[in-house]
């Protein structure tokens, strides 16, 4: 009869899809509203019962317990409900009905008494465990058909790690909200030594209560990380003339020979470094310092690997690409000394050249100058006087980075014309 009661008064509220009109009095939050999924229309969780009422300005209410599935009548004509704790009510009134579950936090209130950090997990270079011991009572309300739902105890765990700026590790404070509040819990690894501090903020600043908290003995750090970074030789006045030479200290690609200076930035936990060169797939350096250098001096793709590590973590391989160009050398048939800032003296245009030398004669095969940096040339000078105008012969002998000889000879033409 009662269930026949309850099924008449759902297709009521169904077919109507009118409400009771309710006050609430006391200090409450909303945990479920209008949750037609769930078939029920309030979940109301208080503070503290004491002071807790429902009433209702309709007439002629009809107040009902319910209780797995079923409802009983409790109450009839009265405006106002005292309700207990872990309880379902249905009002229903001449302006329809409403469904609504009450629940009392100061007895389901969790409380924490200790939390203590598991030395033995498995997977602490990545994750932290938790171990807490802690009263984690069952919070849950029934609807109107009598199935259980479960409401999860949430928490915010904060600690203290690190986070790279992009110039230097800093502090940084890590705060992981809405965390299930269980009696193993993980967080993420720490990269310095700090406190976990468990703070139960899921319902207490709604509810107006005092915020509880614990924190943990300190941890010792263990996990380990790295933000690799390369300083490039970049490319002088004096090397104008050679192409592809880095313009910027963060470049990774360019003419031979390339020199990169490698800083492993690791975490200050970080004891032990692990630095591979490979060409392809061959490994052509391998070193363990923190901070390396490293000329390429040949052409092709390169990867440079990093790896740094303590006695109980060891980061992630970081990889970076380097590219080094195919050799070039390109000569001129004229140059003119006269020191208008164009063109003034004669030089080579080159990339990934790494052995250079080049003679230079005068029509009888007198030599006159010779130099060995592709970087520099001659300024129309013998002896400190100046050279006249002419042609003159040149003898270049030269290697490139992808180990192309270079065997050239010409002409060069010395004009020195207006300024």
């Amino acid at each position: 009869m009662r269930k026949a009661i309850l099924f008449i008064l759902l297709l009521m509220a169904v077919s109507l899809q009118a409400v009771a009109h309710i006050e609430v009095g006391g200090n409450a939050i909303l945990l479920e509203e209008n949750n037609t999924n769930k078939n029920i229309d309030y979940v109301y969780l208080f503070a503290d019962l004491t002071e807790a009422e429902f009433t209702t300005a309709d007439a002629n209410p009809v107040w009902w317990r319910l209780e797995n599935g079923d409802s009983t009548e409790i109450a009839r004509g009265t405006n106002t409900l005292y309700p207990e704790d872990n309880t379902g009510y249905i009002l229903h009134t001449d302006n329809g009905r409403i469904t609504f579950w009450v629940l009392d936090y100061a007895l389901h209130k969790p409380a924490i008494h200790s939390i203590e950090i598991n030395s033995e997990f498995e997977d602490c270079c990545a994750e932290t465990e938790l171990l807490l011991e802690a009263y984690l009572p069952i919070m849950s309300y029934q609807d109107v058909l009598g199935i259980t739902h479960n409401i999860s105890h949430t928490c915010e765990v904060t600690y203290h790690s690190l986070a790279w700026n992009g110039e230097e590790w800093q502090d940084s404070l890590c705060v992981e909200k809405d965390k299930p509040l269980n009696t193993v819990m993980r967080v993420g690894a720490p990269l310095q030594n700090t406190h976990f501090t468990i703070s139960l903020n899921q319902f207490t600043p709604a509810l107006g209560l005092t915020l509880d908290s614990i924190s943990s003995r300190e941890y010792e750090a263990i996990a380990v990380a790295a933000h690799p970074t390369t300083i490039t030789t970049t490319r002088g006045s004096e090397r104008e003339n050679e192409v592809e030479r880095p313009i910027e200290e963060t470049q990774l690609s360019g003419s031979a020979p390339l020199d990169i200076y490698f800083k492993a930035n690791a975490t200050p936990n970080a004891k032990y470094y692990q630095w591979q060169l490979l060409k392809g797939n061959d490994l052509i350096a391998q070193r363990s310092d923190a901070e390396q250098r490293y000329t390429f001096d040949d052409y092709g793709e390169y990867r440079a690997l990093y790896w740094a590590s303590n006695d109980y973590c060891k980061t992630d391989s970081i990889e970076i690409k380097i590219s080094v160009a195919t050799s070039q050398l390109l000569v001129p048939n004229v140059f003119t000394p006269n020191g208008d800032g164009n063109n003034d003296e004669f030089r080579v245009m080159y990339k990934s050249i790494i052995e250079f030398h080049c003679w230079v004669y005068n029509r009888w095969g007198k030599k006159v100058f010779e130099w060995s940096d592709p970087a520099k040339g001659w300024d129309g000078t013998i002896n400190g006087r100046k050279a006249a105008e002419s042609a003159y012969f040149y003898v270049i002998r030269a290697v490139g980075a992808d180990g192309k000889r270079y065997e050239l000879k010409g002409d060069i033409n010395l004009i020195r014309g207006m300024r």
